[in-house]
């Protein structure tokens, strides 16, 4: 499958997310980086891959109770460069490749498979979303939630939202960089370079199912565990966070990003 991602692109993704960098978004300010193009978001690009993953593994249908997806991101998405998506495998593995048409580069990886069943971490502290919330963010999603390919998608990236908007994650990371002034981690992210490198999510199969997010019966519940953070300010930092969410008492989905940030002395 081929794609050329476009400016439009990008603000569907921030219109949702809220990540407005200027990485996506002024030029001027990406060629200042040595760059020469904008790049899109990484996971407005993932969520293509998700969804083609989730089509060829639904083809053989493999019974499960849960399912994994993971992602190496390696190289920026440009805007205006076009790629091709490769998708192999024949039932549980199946991986994708985002590769530049031109150079054949791997921009990222993925894999989606059958996993073991996903266990909740109990001490972390608890929030919670209204079915009303959850629509209301479903309707802003650059996508369509009722297919069976893209509910788990949605709600991956609802995690992730959540999780770079919390309070408790910036807590952490304003800690070791004091001189941040920043209200979320999206706002870090406009200040110092940032990249994410990995994501891991770990999902429920009724999640494969139509219409899943109208079955939420009550209220989403989430919690974020702290983050793990390594490194220091002159080499930069690795950072890891991971968000939980379940309904009632069943695990529903768990997301996990790292990030590294650029040494502070380079920006």
């Amino acid at each position: 499958m081929n794609l050329n991602y476009s400016l439009r692109d990008a603000e569907e993704w921030a219109a949702f997310s809220g990540d407005y960098n200027p990485i996506h978004f002024d030029l001027q300010h990406v060629r200042q980086m040595g760059l020469e193009q904008l790049s899109v978001h990484g996971m407005r690009a993932m969520l293509d891959m998700k969804r083609h993953l989730s089509a060829a593994l639904l083809v053989s249908a493999p019974l499960a109770d849960y399912y994994a997806f993971s992602a190496r991101m390696r190289q920026p998405v440009l805007c205006q460069t076009p790629y091709h998506l490769q998708i192999t495998g024949n039932g549980a593995p199946v991986n994708g490749k985002l590769l530049d048409s031109t150079t054949q580069q791997s921009c990222f990886t993925g894999k989606l498979t059958v996993a073991q069943p996903l266990l909740l971490a109990v001490d972390a502290a608890e929030h919670a979303l209204t079915v009303a919330e959850v629509m209301e963010l479903a309707q802003r999603f650059p996508g369509d939630v009722a297919e069976a390919t893209q509910a788990w998608s949605f709600f991956d990236a609802l995690l992730f939202q959540l999780l770079v908007k919390s309070p408790e994650t910036l807590a952490t990371l304003t800690t070791a960089l004091p001189e941040l002034t920043a209200a979320t981690l999206i706002d870090v992210f406009a200040q110092i370079r940032v990249v994410q490198t990995h994501h891991e999510t770990h999902f429920s199969a009724r999640l494969f199912t139509p219409d899943a997010h109208l079955q939420l019966e009550e209220r989403l519940h989430y919690a974020i565990q702290p983050m793990l953070i390594m490194g220091d300010k002159n080499n930069g930092f690795v950072l890891r966070a991971v968000i939980q969410a379940r309904i009632r008492q069943q695990p529903l989905i768990m997301t996990a990003v790292t990030l590294k940030t650029w040494p502070l002395a380079a920006n």
